[in-house]
């Protein structure tokens, strides 16, 4: 998942600046991009039943750590589905419609998005973080 988000993070950066571009190249590079979005969605599911399934084999739920992470783990699925699958959708939406002023249209939700997976980068980093600092 975060290997998905990264490289998702990087091609939504090349699309903002594709974006004076021909329009539908702007939309072949999105269709590509929002492929990923499937593979998010299983690797969501898989960190949060890999977690469900440590917390059952080390029985770490009373320990502060343990809820701190599984907290952060359930975050980025949640993000995900609130946050970034709504900027996919705008998206989606303008460049199906035919008004030629595509381009402006799309650079708030692109922005969006870009800050949608540095914010998931950023709680990827804080689980590696928690995985190796154990707090009290």
């Amino acid at each position: 998942m975060a290997g998905t988000t990264a490289v998702s993070f990087v091609s939504f950066k090349r699309l903002a600046k594709s974006m004076t571009g021909n329009i539908d190249e702007v939309s072949h590079d999105f269709k590509m991009v929002s492929g990923l979005s499937g593979l998010l969605i299983l690797g969501g599911i898989l960190l949060v039943s890999s977690g469900v399934g440590l917390l059952l084999l080390t029985h770490a739920y009373g320990q502060l750590w343990f809820q701190v992470k599984m907290g952060v783990v359930a975050t980025l699925p949640l993000n995900g589905f609130l946050f970034g699958a709504r900027q996919e959708q705008k998206i989606k939406q303008i460049l199906s419609a035919p008004d030629g002023q595509i381009h402006r249209q799309l650079r708030q939700p692109i922005a969006n998005l870009r800050t949608f997976y540095a914010i998931q980068l950023f709680l990827f980093l804080t689980v590696v973080i928690l995985a190796v600092t154990r707090l009290g």
